[in-house]
This record gives structure tokens, sequence and C-alpha cells, in this order.
């Protein structure tokens, strides 16, 4: 008596299993699969035969060391699938390439076009090009492309708005050129989000269900984790934490243009503020931050009150969502010693005390996110299930290789 067909549902769960077994456990036999997983060996094996077909699977060797006959190890192979992560900052755009399996292939970064608009889409396409030529990955070979980007992207028309520091995006359909550049769908996600999902899967906010990532650099964002969920509001401006009446007039036009916190404690308020006290002229905040450290008074009150301010924006956001752990990041706020004021400042502030830390990822922070909602897009096309709403797990830190 034949058996009854097996659902589609059913067939994806064993699929869907067996990926994640690989995911995490590789390399590893059949026998040991079916052990993890549950499955019969009969549709282990039916499972690992159509993705040997797929080219997801490869063997990596045959165990040893035991008696009797050796088995067959498995792993996910590079040629599964491949993702893109795009980090587009204000002063730098870093492009990274990572396999199905999460592994980092290569990563590259150069200054962003200064010119903005259309020359900063044509500069991504190029280095992601060469990044995915350099690696003999043909463009049909990446399935999920998502890039960090400052502001918030209108999901009608496609262009980033509310980022000053990089001019011509707002109207340009950004989503669809860059889509038609790349030759596969693009999606836009909040650089601050991302640097926060960054910290999360690879960083110093692993395991933490509730985190608020405060980045204070060319801008000033947050980026909120609640109860193992991104925050994204109404309209995905959620956290646009730089426009918070705090330092200065939110009418005057520089704040209603850029926000009253960012321009007081944003890279560009910091080195304003210190000219504007008499300082000697510098290029960067990293140059005044460095003149505190020898002693500079003017440099050293900036420094306090761009702490003290961050504190204020810090202790709001603590009394609102309650996080267990606060992060800092960006050019600014990922200094240790400017944490540490922050932390100090925080504490006659807030009645119940927060974990404070400086990012772990610094500048890739916004990359590595980028890479982790890629990954995370791929699984779904491969192994998602509608039937069940849950998603598979990210592969742990140990088993992504070295940045090359």
């Amino acid at each position: 008596m034949p058996f009854p067909p097996i659902s589609s549902v059913t067939r994806q769960l064993s699929r869907r299993s067996v990926f994640e077994a690989l995911l995490h456990r590789s390399p590893i036999s059949r026998a040991d699969l079916a052990k993890v997983t549950g499955l019969s060996k009969q549709t282990m094996s039916e499972v690992i035969d159509g993705f040997g077909q797929q080219g997801l699977v490869r063997q990596v060797g045959r165990t040893s060391g035991n008696v009797g006959r050796t088995a067959v190890l498995y792993e996910l192979s590079p040629e599964g699938g491949h993702v893109l992560g795009i980090d587009l900052g204000a002063r730098r755009l870093t492009v990274a390439l990572a396999d199905i399996a999460g592994r980092v292939l290569a990563e590259a970064d150069e200054p962003t076009d200064s010119r903005g608009g259309a020359w900063t889409i044509d500069q991504i396409a190029r280095l992601s090009d060469r990044l995915a030529r350099d690696n003999h990955t043909h463009p049909s070979r990446i399935r999920s492309i998502v890039m960090a980007t400052p502001g918030v992207v209108n999901p009608k028309s496609g262009a980033i708005e509310m980022a000053p520091n990089i001019t011509g995006l707002d109207h340009l359909n950004v989503v669809g050129l860059l889509s038609e550049k790349l030759g596969s769908p693009v999606v836009l996600e909040n650089d601050i989000n991302l640097a926060l999902l960054g910290e999360i899967w690879h960083g110093c906010a692993q395991n933490v269900d509730n985190v608020a990532f405060l980045a204070l650099g060319s801008g000033v964002g947050l980026g909120l984790y609640v109860n193992g969920r991104l925050v994204r509001g109404e309209n995905g401006a959620a956290g646009e934490i730089g426009y918070l009446p705090i330092g200065g007039d939110p009418l005057q036009a520089e704040s209603r243009l850029q926000g009253c916190l960012e321009y007081q404690v944003g890279a560009t308020g910091v080195v304003r503020r210190y000219r504007e006290a008499g300082g000697s002229d510098v290029d960067s905040e990293r140059q005044v931050f460095e003149r505190a450290q020898t002693g500079d008074p003017i440099a050293v009150h900036v420094v306090e009150e761009t702490a003290r301010l961050t504190a204020l924006a810090a202790a709001a956001v603590i009394a609102t969502v309650d996080p267990q752990l606060l992060v800092l990041g960006g050019s600014v706020g990922a200094r240790a010693d400017f944490a540490d004021k922050v932390a100090r400042m925080l504490s006659q502030l807030s009645a119940r005390p927060v974990e404070i830390r400086s990012s772990t990822l610094g500048r890739r922070a916004g990359v590595v996110g980028a890479l982790s909602v890629a990954l995370r897009r791929l699984h779904d096309e491969f192994f998602g299930v509608a039937e069940l709403a849950a998603a598979l797990p990210l592969p742990r830190p140990e088993h992504r290789s070295a940045r090359q």
C-alpha cells in the first residue's frame, strides 16, 4: 500500500530543519543530521540529495577515529547563494559580500562621493560590482541585498529623506535605481537600526532582548530593539532622536533642518562649538577629543558639554523604553572615554541604572547589520514556511570567517 503524499508544508519544514542543522553544526554526517532533526534516514537522504542538486551543500571529508565504516561529512556550500551588505555613510561607503552560511568572503570601503545624488548611487553600484567581480561571484548568485542608509526611506517614491549629510537622495528613486544597477531587488533600512542589529548578531549586545543603540557621529540617531523586535514606527522614523529639542533653540533654521540635538552634538556641531568658544582651527571632532585629552581647556569644556547633552537624550530614552543595555556608537559615541563621561552624568539623571557599552564593531556595525538582514531574507526565500512565523536563527559569530 503506497504512503500518502507528503504535504508541501511538511516537506518544507524538513528542508528547513536540515538547513538549520547544517548552518549551526557543520561539518556533519547524514546519520547525525537525522539524529539532530528527528527525520528518518530516507527523508534525510532525499533532502541532502536535493540540496546537492541545488548546489546548497558540499562534501568536506569523512568521519575518522570511529570503529566501522566512515561517513561523509557535509557543510553548506559557499556557492549556494550570496548576499550583499552595504553601508552608506556620510563619510565612507562600505560593501561586504557573504555566503549563505554568513561567512564574509570580502569587504571593501572608500570615501563616500561628496557630490551625492546620482554620483553616490553610481559609486555604490561600481564598488559592489568590483567586489563581486574580484571574488568571481556572478551577479545571479547574489540573491539578497540590503543597504544601511541615514534618514528615512519614502516607501512611495523610494527616495531617502531626512538625511542632510548626503545631498540629492531625497529627489531620486534610490531603491529603484540601485535595484536596476545591481540586478537584484535592494532593501533599504535605517543605518542606526542596522548598526544595532550588527551589535546584536556579532557585537556587544548578543543575547539581549531590550537594547537602545545611540549613535553620534556625522549625524545622531537611535535604534531600538524592544522585547526582541526592532522598532520602526508608523513611517519608519522611530529613533530620529537628533530632532529632540535638547541643547538649543529647536525653532531656529539650523535646528529645524538638521535637528536640535544633532546640531549640537553631531560631529560638525562639536567642531563648530569648539571654534565658537575660541579654540584654534580644527578639521574634525577627533581633533577636539585629542586636544581635550592633552588638557586643552576649551576642548575639555566642549567634550563635557557634549557628554551632558548626550546623557540628557539617553535619560529620555531610558524613561521611555526601559532598555536593559544602552550601546553608544558612531565616531563620537564609540569612544570609551566619552562613554564613561556619559555614564557618570547619566547616573545623576536616571533613577534606574542601565549598563552602557561602547560599540565593539565600530564603523563596521552598519554593514554587519545589513548582512544579517540580507541573510535572513535569503534564508526565508529558500526555507521560509508561511504557516511558521519564526525566523531561522542566524549562525553564531564564531561561524563567520575572518575579514579578507
